[in-house]
């Protein structure tokens, strides 16, 4: 099925040459179709033609983006805001938070752990500097992991903010919805990252009991969209009003008289400000494309899984191959779009198979590879044959 399916879609990526490469970075960055260009054009003809008249037809290509991910979240009325990249939408996050707003006399409290990608972790180490107790409780192990967030989690804590996939393992974090479920019962803001998620893994906020929760994403990885493209869904009900704001959150309001900030419902008090629509274009066009080749999440997980599955015993069925790295402990059905593979020498191999011709990254100690949609098994076969000429080179 993989081999067929990927020999189906390599012509629609052929801007990207994804069967002359072997591109097992689909976990960071996927190629795009070529529709994507497409997109960019639009958004071009459009500025040409209607100058400053553009942003409402740049409106409604903003408004398929959020239908798209509203659909991943299986959620069709959700509230969405876009931003430039997860750090921006954490940040808004974050400044809409009470203690950030009324004094508090004792230490504002975060609740994370020490898997998240670098936005959120470089940004709430930072904090610590400014008498913020950010709580990190270790991933590992997994299995505890919910427990122990829970018992960390108090009528003292301000915010939980934690991923559904963790960047460095791709183990998938399915009791998630039980730590969010308890900080809702405090009334406690939790946020979920689900960048590694969103349309590699079916993510339905019903099914992972994420209704409560603040969710950011983005379409750089497995949505193919490129920069520019990130969400975060506000929860039903909640009415923000974040510090950090842009004009466009009072778009919705009729009047506000001259220094006064107001905030328009749901999503829109989260809104930023003027931005480049390219992105949005592009992005619309390459959803589209998923609609007509119909890639669905549960197919997209589909093929994922075989792909992965397919490395796995490539590398393990050589054991000299083997011997060079540790394999998780989580199972293949936890696993989310890339397999890890712990080695003390991860950055030399993804030096050593980009002279290969493979290109992959690596976390501290874990090399990941990264398949996508588009790869054949010939590909992952070359794949697994270059890592073994590559093994007799690694000390």
């Amino acid at each position: 099925m993989t081999t067929e399916f990927a020999k189906l879609l390599q012509p629609h990526y052929s801007d990207f040459k994804v069967d002359k490469r072997i591109l097992l970075s689909g976990h960071s960055h996927q190629a795009w179709p070529n529709v994507a260009k497409q997109g960019v054009l639009e958004c071009y003809q459009h500025a040409a033609e209607h100058i400053d008249d553009k942003w409402q037809l740049a409106f409604k290509k903003a408004a398929q983006v959020k239908a798209f991910y509203a659909s991943l979240l299986d959620d069709p009325t959700a509230q969405i805001t876009l931003g430039a990249s997860t750090h921006e939408l954490l940040l808004r996050f974050l400044s809409d938070l009470s203690c950030f707003k009324t004094p508090r006399k004792r230490p504002i409290k975060i609740v994370t752990t020490d898997g998240e990608f670098h936005s959120m972790r470089r940004q709430l180490n930072r904090l610590k500097d400014l008498n913020i107790k950010i709580v990190n409780v270790p991933v590992q192990p997994s299995e505890t992991l919910a427990e122990r967030l829970i018992e960390e989690i108090d009528q003292h804590t301000d915010a939980v903010m934690l991923s559904a996939v963790f960047y460095g393992t791709s183990e998938i974090f399915n009791d998630i919805g039980h730590v969010a479920r308890y900080a809702h019962t405090l009334t406690v803001p939790c946020l979920v990252d689900a960048y590694h998620a969103l349309n590699v893994v079916p993510f339905s906020l019903k099914e992972w009991d994420l209704e409560h929760a603040f969710i950011v994403s983005g379409g750089y990885k497995y949505c193919q969209a490129g920069e520019g493209n990130c969400m975060l869904r506000i929860p039903p009900s909640h009415q923000g009003s974040p510090i950090i704001t842009g004009w466009f959150a009072e778009f919705s309001l009729l009047e506000q008289s001259p220094g006064e900030v107001r905030y328009g419902v749901g999503s829109s008090a989260f809104d930023g400000s003027t931005y480049d629509p390219t992105s949005h274009y592009r992005a619309a066009a390459v959803f589209d494309f998923f609609a007509q080749q119909q890639l669905t999440p549960s197919k997209l997980r589909a093929v994922s899984q075989q792909q992965i599955l397919y490395l796995a015993n490539g590398i393990k069925s050589q054991p000299k191959l083997n011997a060079h790295f540790e394999f998780s402990s989580h199972s293949l059905t936890h696993n989310a779009g890339f397999l890890a593979l712990t080695t003390p020498v991860a950055a030399q191999w993804v030096s050593a198979l980009a002279t290969q011709g493979v290109q992959c990254d690596s976390r501290g100690n874990q090399l990941r590879l990264g398949p996508a949609p588009y790869i054949t098994t010939q590909q992952l076969e070359q794949a697994i044959e270059k890592i073994d000429k590559v093994s007799k080179t690694i000390s």
